[in-house]
This record gives C-alpha cells, sequence and structure tokens, in this order.
C-alpha cells in the first residue's frame, strides 16, 4: 500500500518518491552562511529505519520515507493506536535492540517488499519493535507538501502527543538548543562515546517541506576510514560516460567492495582518472586510496562508503 492511497489520494501524489517526507544533508555539507546565528535543535541519531506512523481515523499505518507500507508492523501499530493519538503524521525511527537483530537484519523483517514470513531467528522482532519519534505535521499539511509551524512548536505538540512508555515501546527524542559547532561536536562526541551513530541537527525555526534536503536538517556522524588498494574501476554512464564512477578496492579476505568518489574529486579528474587507467604510472588501480564510510556493518560490509584522497605515501593497504 502506498502512503497516498491510505490517505485518499493518487498513488503519484507528489510524483516522486523522494518527495514523501525531508531528506538530511551533512552539516559540513550546508553553506555556512545557512548556519550562521542559528539556533539548533540537536537530537541523538538513533539506528533504526526511517518510519512514518500515519494515523487517520483512530487507525495507524506505518510507512518507509519512499511512501511504501512496511510489514511486519501490525504489533506497533496497535501499540500506537492504544494512545489514542490525533489523526496527523507522527515521523520517527523504527527499529530493535541490537541483540534482536542488526540494522540489516532488521531492515529485511520490515522491507514493504518482503513477502516470506519471519524465520524462527526473528520471531520475536514484532513483539520487541520500538518507534522513536522526532517529528510531526498535521495530515492536511502533509498532504500539502508543506507545514509553516517551526521545528519547535511541532515538537511541543509531538511530546504533548506521544508518552514516552518503555512497556510498549514508544518515544519521543528529546533534543538540546544549541548555537555553536563547538557545541555541536561535543554532543556528537558524547553520543559516539556511548556507542551512538551521531546527532540529527535542525534549525529550530524552520518550517517543512517535503524532499527538501539541505539547511532543515542536517546531521554528523561517527565514521570509519581505510587505506585500500584500488583493483579496479568503473566506467559510469549517461552523462558520466568516459569518467570514473566508482573504484573497486580489495576487502578483506577475498571480498571486494565497490566505492564512489568522494567529496573532493572532480568531473574532470574522473575523466582524467579514466582515460589514465592502462598507464602503469598514472592508473590508480595498483594504488591505495582513503575509503572512509559510516560504518562498518555487523556482517563486516562498509555502509555507504566514498574514495578519499589517494595515499602518495602508502605502497601496502590496511586491509
Amino acid at each position: 500500500m502506498n502512503i497516498f492511497e491510505f490517505l485518499n489520494l493518487s498513488t503519484d501524489h507528489r510524483k516522486l518518491s523522494n518527495k514523501v517526507t525531508q531528506l538530511v544533508k551533512h552539516f559540513d555539507e550546508v553553506p555556512a552562511s545557512r548556519k550562521k546565528d542559528k539556533k539548533f535543535a540537536v537530537q541523538t541519531k538513533m539506528d533504526g529505519v526511517c518510519a512514518l506512523a500515519i494515523v487517520k481515523n483512530g487507525k495507524s499505518k506505518i510507512f518507509s520515507r519512499t511512501g511504501k507500507k512496511f510489514v511486519n508492523t501490525e504489533d506497533i501499530e496497535a501499540r500506537i493506536d492504544s494512545l489514542h493519538l490525533e489523526d496527523s503524521v507522527y515521523m520517527g525511527e523504527l527499529l530493535v535492540p541490537k541483540d534482536v537483530a542488526s540494522l540489516e537484519e532488521f531492515s529485511g523483517c520490515v522491507n514493504p517488499n518482503r513477502n516470506k514470513p519471519l524465520c524462527r531467528e526473528f520471531a520475536t522482532v514484532p513483539d520487541l519493535m520500538e518507534m522513536h519519534f522526532f517529528d510531526t505535521i498535521s495530515t492536511e499539511d502533509f498532504i500539502l507538501g508543506e507545514s509553516k509551524l517551526p521545528f519547535h512548536k511541532r515538537f511541543k505538540i509531538l511530546n504533548n502527543a506521544i508518552i514516552n512508555s518503555e512497556d510498549i515501546g514508544l518515544y519521543t527524542i528529546e533534543y538540546s538548543t544549541l548555537t555553536t559547532e563547538s557545541q555541536i561536536d561535543n554532543a556528537l562526541s558524547s553520543v559516539v562515546s556511548e556507542g551512538g551513530e551521531g546527532v540529527i541537527i535542525r534549525d529550530i525555526e524552520a518550517d517543512w517541506e517535503a524532499g527538501h534536503k539541505g539547511w532543515r536538517v542536517m546531521k554528523k556522524v561517527r565514521d570509519v576510514d581505510y587505506d585500500l588498494s584500488c583493483i579496479d574501476v568503473e566506467e559510469g554512464t549517461g552523462k558520466y560516460r568516459g569518467k570514473v564512477a566508482n573504484l573497486v578496492f580489495s576487502w578483506k579476505v577475498d571480498k571486494t567492495i565497490k566505492c564512489m568518489l568522494g567529496k573532493g574529486w572532480s568531473h574532470s579528474m574522473a575523466e582524467e582518472m579514466w582515460n589514465n587507467r592502462h598507464d602503469p604510472e598514472l592508473s590508480p588501480i595498483g594504488k591505495v586510496f582513503q575509503v572512509y564510510a559510516l560504518e562498518e556493518s555487523s556482517k563486516g560490509k562498509l555502509r555507504l562508503p566514498k574514495v578519499g584522497e589517494q595515499r602518495h605515501d602508502k605502497n601496502t593497504a590496511d586491509i
């Protein structure tokens, strides 16, 4: 079921799936002019899947950020219904404790395209599912695609609606009001030291706009990086034809990892890299590059890996 179908609208109400909700941009990628003299609401970034609980006629359904209905969420929907919430859109992170399932495993359990029943190993996932709410807007504003209410007022509505309860696994993600990047970095360090992923940073006075990715909602996250040996290159398609789209690296025992070029690599550099791929001296193949990522998953995969600088000072990879 599509989120708009649930609201009795056409399935392509806003045309593109990335127009369902707001998107998050890295804090460092937002222009300084958009962050100057601002107050920020800083929340812990929960390591789950972004979810929208739509309450209509007192009954809730939970959808992904692309507007598709999650599966295996009937139990937590019933728990949300027990709060007797007003019809509205409640946004949060859906998750289970890490000892129940990793993020990758949990994502598979609720995947909208899943058509197989849960195996015995994950039979407890529906009962132990939690939702941590971070924002809310009215159904009318959600349909419109914008809300003029500033974040701090929306959160006050949310906090008055959601009763934090460990018994039913429903919580609000409280925020701290900070004004400088150093304060935000201190908050990030505190979260990471406790095993967290990072922080979400919101302009406390910002309105809500579906599909916006930028100054309204930002993030700072922990990361990992390795120096890895490049073993192959991949050409892009379309306007990226004739340019390197990905470098392929040797990763652990008999594995490889494919990485996009990260910040600092221009189109001209990607084109030059592709043209030099057969030159023993200039080819990226056989060279060592920094590879950075959000984190290493429980299955040994790097989440959102990107290629950083070439390590001209190293001939040997870390792994």
